[in-house]
């Protein structure tokens, strides 16, 4: 009967994406709009115990979406306008994360019970919460961009911060999350314990991903390996191989596989097409299932009035958070009034790995008592900021003088 589920999905998932891209939509509005009609409070003939045998499919999607950030990085791009977006997307970044753990540490005080929580677990809610507000979803940016054939000093710096959101948001949900489990767990934080997430967790996802892409790069080029078939399969075993050994000796998976992309990206002689194979041949397909099991996953029985009002909330602060780091960003430094004034618009999309670090966050027994809570605020700001991005974007680009007024108009 799986094959079944397997079926619907991809077929649904993809023809709610033509139509949703045909209204002017991204198409993972398409994938996440499917998700929640296969949702198995809704659709009967799917078995509600069907999302807790989904983990290595949204593992296996995972592992391929921090492999592609990875590979977004170069060392010739890093070297020329690197140092400055990297500032630049640490500012938006952590004035997301500040403000909203801020903001709902104070609002989680009054939601949860403190005879049955107590402060590790408002902690352990709002810094996992707010390391998820820290990405910017840079698809729909990257559709207008692309359309309206934008340019100038606030498309770049907006491409540019974007860029590295991704990476930021990695090693502040990796923290957040250990920091998290032992605060859940044991009620307390020791030194040793961050010291034990440094140099054991990451450290060891990056030795990981290190190794694992340098045994991939002598292979390819040992048996010089560059016909598309052969380079799939090696490529979905290496990424496979990667995750699993990051999983197995308990290292931060996601690190170990975004630092293959990275060593593929800029030591394999073959980089060009295996990044088009990944690119062109697998993209959509991976994304497409990842995005339709997360919808899948949301809990509609916890939806109410007030959850609907964190989302507000949510998306409220988070762009708040967002225009304070770049408007302290971009002064500091000393960018145009206009990239001051206009950039920070441009990262108010949110939606991509966001939705599947959420579902990490509910397979863990720790964080039981919230888990479902955040993971409908991820998705509720995720489905909302799908819609508002491009236009919200269109507006900042035209604003900011880098679309004309000739350039045809998306819908909205």
């Amino acid at each position: 009967m799986y094959i079944l589920y397997l079926g619907a999905i991809l077929l649904v998932g993809y023809f709610f994406s033509l139509l949703v891209n045909k209204l002017g939509f991204p198409k993972i509005m398409g994938y996440l709009v499917a998700g929640l009609v296969l949702n198995p409070e809704l659709m009967t003939f799917i078995p509600e115990d069907f999302n807790s045998l989904t983990g290595p499919a949204t593992n296996f999607c995972l592992a391929f979406i921090t492999f592609e950030i990875g590979s977004s990085f170069s060392f010739a791009e890093l070297k020329l306008t690197g140092r400055k977006y990297l500032k630049l997307a640490f500012f938006e970044s952590f004035g997301a994360f500040v403000l909203i753990f801020t903001a709902f540490f104070i609002i989680a005080y009054f939601i949860f019970p403190q005879s049955n929580s107590g402060i590790p677990i408002l902690v352990s809610f709002s810094i996992l919460l707010a390391s998820l507000a820290a990405p910017t979803d840079p698809s729909a940016t990257l559709a207008v961009i692309h359309e309206y054939k934008a340019k100038g000093p606030v498309t770049n710096s907006i491409l540019g911060a974007a860029a590295f959101d991704d990476f930021i948001t990695l090693i502040l949900f990796s923290f957040s999350f250990s920091i998290s489990r032992a605060l859940s767990g044991t009620g307390e934080l020791s030194v040793l314990h961050i010291t034990y997430t440094i140099l054991y967790k990451i450290t060891g996802a990056v030795l990981t991903g290190l190794v694992t892409g340098i045994v991939f790069n002598k292979v390819v080029s040992f048996f010089k390996t560059d016909d598309k078939k052969s380079l799939i399969i090696l490529f979905l075993g290496f990424l496979s191989l990667t995750f699993g050994l990051s999983v197995f000796f308990k290292f931060d998976e996601l690190f170990s596989t975004l630092t293959l992309g990275f060593m593929i990206r800029n030591f394999n002689k073959n980089q060009d097409k295996i990044l088009n194979i990944t690119e062109v041949g697998m993209e959509e397909l991976f994304f497409l299932i990842f995005f339709v099991l997360s919808a899948m996953h949301f809990d509609f029985d916890s939806f109410h009035i007030q959850l609907l009002i964190l989302i507000i909330g949510f998306i409220f602060v988070r762009a708040l958070g967002k225009y304070i780091g770049m408007f302290l960003g971009t002064r500091m430094l000393k960018m145009s009034k206009k990239v001051q004034k206009y950039a920070f618009a441009g990262l108010i999309p949110q939606g991509g790995i966001i939705l599947g670090l959420s579902l990490m966050i509910r397979k863990e027994p720790e964080f039981e008592s919230f888990a479902n809570l955040l993971a409908g605020i991820i998705m509720g700001a995720t489905i909302i900021h799908e819609f508002i991005g491009p236009l919200v974007t269109r507006k900042t680009l035209t604003f900011a003088g880098e679309i004309h007024k000739n350039k045809k108009q998306i819908k909205s």
